[in-house]
């Protein structure tokens, strides 16, 4: 029978760490500011300890201090990592620099850590929380500068990677763990123990590599992690069992249902064309109906319009008889007229003719008269006349002209008047009459 493999110590813990993450990264006197210890901690991974010291001392040299160095922009802080650091980290390393800077100024409302040193760690404990962005290591091993050798800081990194090895001292306080501890690590271990534990503290957290060092420690402390994970491992496959005979069931549950409902789905469908088929028959008769129907009455309406259109065509030729009827005798009263027209203009004009012979005779007649009269006179002896007193010859009378004969007034032809009219008729000879007189 095998022996039972045997338990390793913090010792041998701290020893196969060291191979992944090497010593702590300490400056020559412990004493040096503490935000130096800090930056070249948080360094050292990028240009090993005397690199990062090296960097440590370009800032103190190109910036007036730390806070300007902070608030500076990453191609100025890249350029002071030029020399030390390689290019494809070369971003990376100076923004973790500025975040750590920027940590501690959130953190203490400065640039400023003494003020932690020399202090009890319970006091503490919530320290390494307001550094969010500063590697673990880093930040666990300035929580154990500022304590000095005098304590072990044992902070929640520490007491997280023990807790996960199975390694964590059973006690009822913190104080008695640390305690517990302390009788383990002496002196500067405590510097190597705070760096290595806070590098390891959250490493394969979710994945897991068989062949990486730390996860063949946990394998050999048997890490209670794992036995967690071959647990949940466990239920998870349990979990996937009943899912997935929970799954057929469903399935086979829903194919039933969708048999089901692809039957019902078919007698709908052929109730549907047995109801459309019936409701298609009867629309025909119906329409079949409405045409013969709608054929007669356009037959109907033919018929009547055609009579309409042939009594209409007589109505019209009747019409047209009547206009022709009355254009012939309305030229025939034109012709009449015409007729008495011209017969009562040569009537006129005869009558103008004899006027005006019977007015020639007349004249000729007075002229004859004239011519008589003259004779007589000068054939009849008149006595001398006396002398008489020279008188003013008298005025020649002007002879009267003899007076037009008048145009015999035209006959008219009398024609009917209405009562209106005969009654101005004899108004206007009343007033001729009283003008003669």
């Amino acid at each position: 029978m095998a022996a039972k493999a045997k338990k390793p110590s913090i010792a041998e813990v701290l020893n196969i760490l060291e191979k992944l993450y090497g010593p702590a990264p300490l400056l020559e006197s412990i004493d040096d500011p503490l935000l130096d210890h800090l930056i070249v901690a948080v360094m050292a991974d990028y240009a090993g300890i005397d690199g990062a010291k090296a960097v440590v001392q370009a800032i103190s040299e190109t910036f007036l201090d730390f806070n300007e160095a902070r608030v500076s922009p990453l191609y100025e802080l890249e350029a002071i990592l030029k020399p030390h650091v390689p290019a494809e980290r070369r971003r990376e390393a100076a923004w973790n620099l500025r975040m750590a800077m920027q940590d501690v100024w959130d953190g203490s409302h400065g640039l400023d850590l003494e003020p932690v040193r020399d202090i009890v760690p319970e006091e503490q404990r919530d320290f390494i929380k307001h550094l969010p962005n500063i590697p673990g290591g880093a930040a666990a091993l300035v929580y154990q500068i500022a304590v000095g050798e005098k304590y072990l800081a044992f902070g929640p990194l520490e007491e997280h990677l023990l807790r996960r090895l199975g390694m964590l001292p059973r006690s009822t306080t913190r104080e008695r763990i640390r305690l517990a501890l302390e009788r383990q690590i002496k002196g500067k271990d405590r510097f190597r123990f705070a760096w290595l534990m806070g590098n390891a503290a959250h490493l394969y957290e979710e994945d897991f590599d068989p062949k990486h060092p730390f996860c063949k420690l946990l394998v050999r402390v048997k890490a209670r992690e794992l036995v967690i994970r071959e647990q949940e491992r466990k239920r998870e496959e349990a979990r996937k069992k009943a899912e997935e005979k929970r799954r057929k069931l469903e399935e086979e549950r829903q194919r039933k249902a969708d048999e089901r409902e692809r039957k019902k789905r078919e007698r709908e469908e052929a109730k549907r064309l047995r109801q459309l088929e019936m409701k298609r028959r009867k629309e025909e008769a119906i329409a079949k109906k409405k045409a013969a129907a709608a054929k007669k009455k356009a037959a109907a309406i033919a018929k009547k319009k055609a009579a309409a259109a042939k009594k209409k065509a007589a109505a019209a030729k009747k019409k047209a008889a009547i206009a022709k009827k009355k254009a012939a005798v309305a030229k025939k009263k034109a012709a009449a007229k015409k007729k008495a027209m011209l017969a009562k203009k040569k009537a006129a004009a005869k009558k103008k003719a004899a006027a005006a012979k019977k007015k020639a005779l007349a004249k000729k007649k007075a002229t004859a008269r004239k011519k008589k009269t003259a004779r007589k006179k000068t054939t009849r002896r008149r006595p001398a006349p006396k002398k008489k007193t020279k008188r003013k010859p008298a005025k020649k009378k002007t002879k009267r002209k003899p007076t037009k004969a008048r145009k015999p007034a035209k006959k008219k032809t009398k024609r009917k008047l209405t009562k209106k009219a005969k009654k101005k008729a004899k108004k206007k000879a009343k007033k001729r009459k009283t003008r003669r007189h």
